[in-house]
């Protein structure tokens, strides 16, 4: 029988090798579980921060991983929407400790946080 830290690395394995499945945005190759490090997961949210062995370029990869359940196929972004993100600052430290704050205290409610948005 697995321990606890036995099924964390476990897990953390397998999200490597999910996200591994998913090409480059920028050279649609494919990244290497290596290339995927994981930053933090609470419950089934996961964070994970990717950078493309064969471009260079880096991302983070936010994700619900959910047992038993079939994952939602999310199409790629538009051209424009590339265009807008490159021209976006790159995320910073002071960034991603807002992202470990807000998961630090959220509870999970997307339809509350979201509410307001659907049109």
């Amino acid at each position: 029988m697995a321990t606890g830290s036995d099924e964390s690395y476990e897990k953390r394995e397998l999200v490597k090798h999910l996200i591994a499945s998913i090409p480059c945005a920028v050279c649609q190759h494919f990244y290497e579980p290596d290339d995927v490090r994981v930053v933090e997961h609470h419950g089934e949210m996961w964070i994970m921060a990717v950078t493309c062995g064969h471009c260079g370029t880096q991302g983070l990869v936010f994700a619900m991983i959910q047992e038993g359940e079939k994952p939602e196929i999310v199409n790629e972004l538009t051209s424009q929407e590339w265009a807008r993100f490159r021209e976006m600052p790159q995320i910073d430290a002071d960034d991603l400790l807002d992202v470990h704050e807000f998961l630090r205290d959220f509870d999970g409610d997307f339809v509350n946080l979201f509410g307001g948005m659907v049109g």
